[in-house]
């Protein structure tokens, strides 16, 4: 979803209960996947997603990250 600004935006639960049975009925992955790895409708918690952190990644020079 984008916003009017142009900024990301995580749709409403009214909204994402709307999509979900549009991407359903049309068989359309949404790009969450349940337990079983089939595809999956918005999760009802999205919005209280944060993202993960941590120390940041870095390595010495010329070594590749693992």
């Amino acid at each position: 979803m984008t916003h009017p600004t142009g900024e990301h935006t995580i749709p409403d639960p009214a909204e994402r209960a709307a999509l979900n049975t549009a991407l359903i009925n049309d068989n359309i992955e949404t790009g969450w996947w349940d337990d079983q790895a089939r595809p999956a409708p918005w999760p009802d918690d999205i919005d209280q997603w944060q993202p993960a952190t941590g120390e940041p990644i870095t390595g010495e020079p010329g070594q590749p990250l693992l």
